[in-house]
């Protein structure tokens, strides 16, 4: 008897949870949404420097892994088949960003010794986001104080 009486608790508790998470739910779907707009796009993916170059590879099926530049680090000295070596890795090729190491910064006022220290991502990233811009049409400087993101 006590078992059942422990049951039934628990299924009103769990059914007040759910009244609670369907009113929950329908305050979020009643919120009012702001709209987005996407007006330009940059991007930065192997084998496709470019929104149209992606949109390429992804229709014609292309394959964009490659052997891991030697720019980047020494392959062979870096290598062991086996995946339980130590301080090895496994594989030779991977999806890799062609030149990384090339940046105006200049263009973006930054001090060399700044940009000695960036994450290439960070370059990467500012050079999208430029590319993004100049695809939407839109001068950076006319968005200072903006709410553009």
């Amino acid at each position: 008897m006590a078992m059942q009486a422990d049951n039934k608790q628990l299924i009103q508790k769990a059914l007040l949870e759910l009244r609670d998470l369907k009113a929950k739910l329908a305050a979020a779907e009643a919120a009012p949404r702001e709209p987005i707009a996407i007006i330009g796009m940059g991007c930065r993916f192997p084998g496709a420097p470019t929104p149209t170059a992606f949109w390429q590879l992804l229709r014609n099926g292309v394959d964009a892994i490659d052997d891991i530049p030697a720019e980047r680090w020494d392959v062979d000295a870096n290598y062991d088949p086996n995946p339980e070596a130590p301080d090895k890795m496994y594989v030779r090729q991977g999806g890799y960003l062609p030149n990384i190491y090339d940046f105006d910064a200049s263009f973006f006022g930054i001090p060399p010794r700044e940009v000695a220290t960036m994450d290439p991502q960070q370059r990467i990233l500012l050079e999208v986001c430029w590319e993004a811009l100049e695809d939407a049409g839109i001068a950076a400087g006319t968005l200072h104080q903006s709410e553009t993101g």
